[in-house]
């Protein structure tokens, strides 16, 4: 994602204080707040826990823009987080946990003390991280990229907190991806949910290629499915394709309602309940699973947004060809988009262009039951938390 120039004032040891500015750009958020930081150590080296008001990360980046920024962005993804869903603010009852680590390496470290016999599913993450049981884990991969990474998985983390039942993964990817695009002005970030370049380049290559999924089998993907298609660009084109379902849905008013009606039970713990007896008793058999998404992915989509599966892939997909300028609008001249306007870069003394969205490797969850139950405490072995 994006950043500026002097934004963090003072920087105490111990304590970080950064006065919050009134942003003036249009849903803009400020990326200055209160944090606290300390040393964390981490084996034979010291890393830094930063605690704001709804996350503890835990990092060990060295890089500036992580060690003074990743608080306040993140609690601006979290305010965009309701906005998206539309679930409404709450007293967290807990500082959500997030892993910034410095680099792959420590990563895997980190992510093989977590799994254990498991490593192997999360080894191809080539780019990224994960959330488990609601801890992020993923590692700084440079530029501007991380924070796109830390919004997504973020998503994941605050679904796993507040949501009573599972959604379907194409709900909740595709929410995931309208996390990820932001722009950078001064001191403020704004997140851009339809203006996502790195997936409108996905989408746009997958389609020009034919790579498009069947709505039916795209419903009942997950991050792992999309491993499986091969190609780096196979995978990243799912992500791309959940993007533009997440977007459709989201802006589309004949099925908007039926989407914060899924969410809307999801919290309440209506939503396998809207389910006939027989997915009911199987959803809740296999909660927690991979195998529970392919359980209620398609009963779910038809009760909430179509029974019509093949007359809304048609619209889907003319919206998805529009979206990325495939199919020109009759008010459209050719040529004339804003996809130039959102790749534009304008350098700044800090080397981060003034406003732009972000240009990441989408990461990839994998949902196993089998992983112990509290992944911070089984991180004990070689990472202390806050010593000080």
């Amino acid at each position: 994602m994006k950043w500026t120039g002097v934004i963090i004032t003072a920087c105490l040891a111990g304590v970080v204080g950064c006065d919050s500015t009134t942003p003036s750009w249009q849903g803009a958020e400020p990326l200055r707040v209160h944090f606290a930081s300390r040393s964390w150590n981490v084996g034979n080296d010291v890393g830094r826990e930063l605690t704001s008001k709804h996350y503890r990360i835990y990092t060990t980046s060295s890089r500036p823009e992580i060690l003074d920024y990743l608080p306040g962005f993140m609690e601006a993804a979290h305010r965009n987080y309701l906005d998206i869903t539309g679930l409404q603010a709450k007293p967290p009852a807990q500082t959500y946990p997030v892993y910034m680590m410095g680099t792959r390496q420590e990563w895997a470290g980190l992510t093989q003390s977590i799994v254990g016999g498991q490593w192997s599913m999360y080894a191809s993450i080539s780019a990224g991280g994960y959330c488990y049981k609601g801890v992020c884990v993923f590692w700084d991969i440079g530029g501007l990229s991380s924070m796109s990474v830390a919004s997504h998985e973020g998503l994941h983390q605050l679904l796993h907190y507040r949501m009573k039942d599972n959604l379907p993964m194409w709900m909740e990817e595709g929410l995931a991806t309208l996390c990820e695009g932001y722009e950078i002005n001064g001191p403020t970030v704004r997140f851009t949910p339809e203006r996502n370049v790195a997936r409108f380049t996905d989408l746009r290559k997958a389609i020009i290629n034919d790579w498009w999924i069947p709505l039916e089998k795209l419903l009942v993907m997950d991050g792992g499915d999309a491993v499986r298609l091969g190609a780096p660009e196979r995978t990243v084109g799912y992500y791309g394709q959940i993007w533009a379902l997440a977007v459709f849905l989201k802006t589309d008013p004949q099925f908007s309602p039926g989407r914060g009606k899924l969410l809307a039970d999801a919290e309440a713990g209506r939503l396998i309940a809207a389910l006939s007896k027989t997915d009911q008793q199987l959803a809740r058999q296999l909660t927690g699973t991979r195998s529970y998404n392919r359980q209620v992915a398609l009963p779910l989509f038809k009760l909430y947004i179509s029974k019509d599966k093949q007359g809304f892939e048609r619209r889907y997909k003319a919206f998805a060809k529009k979206l990325v300028r495939l199919q020109q609008a009759a008010t459209t001249p050719p040529n004339q988009n804003n996809f130039s306007r959102w790749s534009q870069k304008t350098p700044r003394k800090d080397g981060f262009p003034a406003s732009s969205p972000a240009f990441s490797t989408p990461s990839v969850r994998v949902e196993t039951p089998v992983i112990a139950t509290e992944p911070i405490s089984a991180t004990r072995r070689s990472f202390q938390h806050g010593s000080g």
